[in-house]
Formats: structure tokens, sequence, C-alpha cells
């Protein structure tokens, strides 16, 4: 007969599993919780998102302001954007003209101003 009793056979029996345990859970843990883990990785989805969202909305306002550029070439010059812009830049108006005066001022300018 043995001089170890049962109790220390089964802890005996019982260390194995418990450190495969311990190191099953580390490794769980820091894969949600760690630098590169399941949360992390969701809030740079959400950043990557945001990010996007930006650049369309620069994208879109480089497309409105190459337009307006193009409208100012003198090969394909418009003479109502040339006019506007004169206008608003000398702060002039023709006797002839009705003017009508727009709370925020040019909408499209604010809207530019504001951004920046």
């Amino acid at each position: 007969m043995s001089s170890t009793s049962p109790v220390i056979r089964r802890l005996g029996q019982a260390i194995a599993p418990v450190i495969a345990f311990t190191i099953m859970v580390y490794f769980i843990f820091h894969s949600v919780e760690g630098n590169r883990g399941l949360l992390a990785y969701w809030s740079m989805q959400d950043r990557v998102t945001e990010i996007a969202k930006v650049r369309d909305e620069i994208t879109d306002k480089r497309k409105h302001l190459e337009q307006r550029v193009i409208a100012m070439r003198p090969n394909h010059l418009d003479p109502d954007l040339l006019d506007e812009r004169a206008r608003a830049m000398l702060n002039a108006a023709h006797p002839d003209d009705l003017i009508i005066f727009h709370h925020n001022g040019y909408p499209v300018d604010d809207a530019l101003a504001a951004n920046q």
C-alpha cells in the first residue's frame, strides 16, 4: 500500500488540468482585451469608417472647388461666375441689380470656411 493519501493523489491529478485551464484563460483574455485583440480591432474598424467618411467629404469638396477653378479659366470662362466673384470681392453691385441678402452670406463659401 502506498503512503500517499487519496487527497494528495487527487491534487496531483488536478495540477495538469488547472495549469492548462490557466494558460487557456490567459490567451483568451489577451485575444479579447490585448493591444491586438478583438476590442482593439473593432475600435480600429470604427475609426477607419470615420476616416473614410472624412475622406469622401474632402474629395467632394475638392471636386466642387476644381469645377469652380475650371469655370474661371480663360478657355472655359463662365461669365456668370466671373461676375459673381468680382462683385463679391469688390463688394459692389450694379444700380439695376436686385440684391437678395442671405442670412449666412454665401452658403457654399461659409461651409468651406467652417470646415477649415
